[in-house]
């Protein structure tokens, strides 16, 4: 093998090895100043995260590797264990040799991170800049590739010079507010009044019935600017005047950027909780808040789709059909109902290819046929579906015992009702704060967590909407949302504390 091969794959690999600790540095002070969003910082940011240390660490290992293996450097494995007994630049080598001993006890405590104390994790991780610091006095001192490093080493180093300031001042601000509403909450023990993330104030243009008990609401922007972009399948959150935060899937047309639409249909009392009772009474030219979309039912590419609704669970399909019909896609809808003038955006679906809409109103029809729906589909064919939990479940049966080449896609309008605890009141501990809180039986998890973290994010409350995750550090989670498939109903990493509770008598969250 040419020996200048190991040369220069020690300097690929300890280049990628600092850019990628470098991108994990500054990510990681991204989630902690909540310039992505408030806390708790979602999953997948935490993982994303986590991954790019991993790619760090393991450029880093070709770095070493190819350094024992290149004969014209000639470091030997002590010399890169022993810092100052390097005859190659002792003094350069010396600073990788102690920041690898950093990353190595960065990594293990971050692994441990759930068995130790939550200081320990924190007071090492912290080190992470010492670590930054380090590499990169290592890569302009012991590498032959210091122009690149001193101009990336410069625009990075103001990178995290800004968000640490940030992170200094918005935490204290954050801590200072989050302390003031814990002290006026204390006393009377009221409700609290929450604030979306990212709201913005937008006014009812126009709301009106469009069939029995369903509103169709058209908002547009306070200020006259244009809304932010969704996808087909994507929901927001309605903040309505009373302080509640609902839910609703967006089913206008994501190309007008002036107007987000809603329909929702009146819930009646017990199974409602006054939202969309609330939603109906609204009026034209009163101002609410949302949220930014979010989309957790994303239309997938395919060649073929079928389309199940039941109820007002055809909101968030209505711009799938409308896009598929675009795209030239083959495509059926299959549209169950209670009866035919209880079914929202019927005439407008007909329209569109009466062909390929099946409506099914229940008072004249009986339910679904939803066999024969699939039967007319090739394998590989996209199902979406969404209506309520019944519907759900047939759907799900159907497709699990006859049509498992399917790909099924399913989100609820509603959330399923929860099952008495298994082991009645259990605690819970919050590991950045090390606050343990005990959860009665007849409260939710939910509850008893804003008591100590007055902002914990919720929207639906109702275990559908997502909005609510939190990383479970210790013990196992009862899983009584519809966020989770079926296939990941048996995770114990991460929880919805709306709905959820736990097995067993003590949980951890990364809180």
């Amino acid at each position: 093998m040419d020996p200048q091969l190991w040369w220069y794959l020690a300097r690929v690999g300890g280049l990628m090895s600092w850019w990628l600790l470098s991108a994990t540095v500054l990510w990681g002070l991204l989630l902690s100043t909540r310039l992505l969003g408030p806390r708790p910082t979602r999953i997948r940011l935490l993982d994303l995260h986590r991954l790019l240390s991993l790619l760090s660490l393991a450029f880093l290992a070709v770095h070493l590797l190819s350094l024992v293996a290149d004969s014209w450097v000639d470091l030997g494995l002590w010399q890169l264990i022993v810092p100052f007994i390097s005859d190659y630049r002792p003094v350069a080598v010396a600073w990788g040799v102690i920041a690898l001993y950093l990353a190595a006890a960065i990594q293990v405590t971050s692994l441990l991170k759930s068995r130790i104390p939550y200081r320990w994790w924190r007071g090492i991780h912290t080190t992470t800049f010492a670590l930054f610091v380090l590499t990169t006095v290592h890569a302009l001192t012991a590498g032959t590739d210091a122009r690149a490093v001193r101009w990336t080493g410069l625009l990075l180093a103001a990178a995290v010079a800004f968000l640490s300031t940030y992170r200094l001042l918005a935490g204290r601000r954050m801590d200072d507010r989050a302390d003031e509403a814990r002290t006026a909450s204390a006393p009377a023990r009221q409700p609290i009044r929450r604030e979306l993330p990212g709201s913005r104030s937008v006014v009812v243009h126009r709301i009106r019935e469009i069939v029995d008990d369903v509103a169709l609401v058209e908002l547009v922007a306070a200020d006259g600017d244009r809304l932010p972009a969704w996808e087909p399948g994507a929901h927001i959150d309605l903040g309505l005047p009373s302080g509640r935060i609902r839910p609703y899937s967006l089913c206008g047309d994501p190309a007008d950027p002036t107007t987000y639409r809603i329909a929702v249909r009146r819930a009646p009392a017990p199974e409602g909780r006054g939202g969309s009772a609330e939603v109906h009474r609204l009026r034209a030219g009163q101002k609410i808040t949302l949220g930014r979309p979010r989309n957790r039912f994303p239309l997938v590419l395919a060649d073929q789709y079928l389309f199940i609704a039941g109820g007002i669970g055809i909101t968030p399909l209505l711009p799938m059909i409308r896009a598929a019909a675009a795209a030239d896609r083959e495509w059926r809808l299959l549209y169950g109902g209670r009866t035919h003038t209880a079914m929202a955006f019927a005439d407008e679906l007909l329209a569109l290819d009466g062909d390929r809409v099946r409506l099914v109103p229940q008072d004249a029809e009986g339910l679904p046929d939803l066999g024969a729906a699939l039967a007319g589909t090739r394998p590989g064919t996209s199902v979406y579906c969404c209506g309520p939990d019944a519907l759900i479940t047939a759907v799900q049966q159907t497709v699990a015992a006859d049509f498992p080449d399917r790909h099924l896609h399913t989100e609820r309008f509603g959330g399923t009702a929860p099952e008495p605890a298994p082991t009645g009141h259990f605690t819970v501990e919050l590991r950045r704060s090390g606050r343990i809180l005990p959860v009665a039986a007849d409260r939710t998890l939910l509850d008893v967590i804003r008591e100590a973290v007055p902002d914990a994010p919720a929207s639906c409350e109702e275990g559908v909407c997502g909005s609510c995750e939190l990383r479970v550090l210790s013990g196992t989670p009862d899983h009584r949302d519809t966020v989770l498939p079926d296939g990941e109903r048996t995770r114990h990493d991460v929880i919805y504390p709306c709905v959820s509770r736990a097995h067993g008598e003590h949980l951890v969250v990364d809180l």
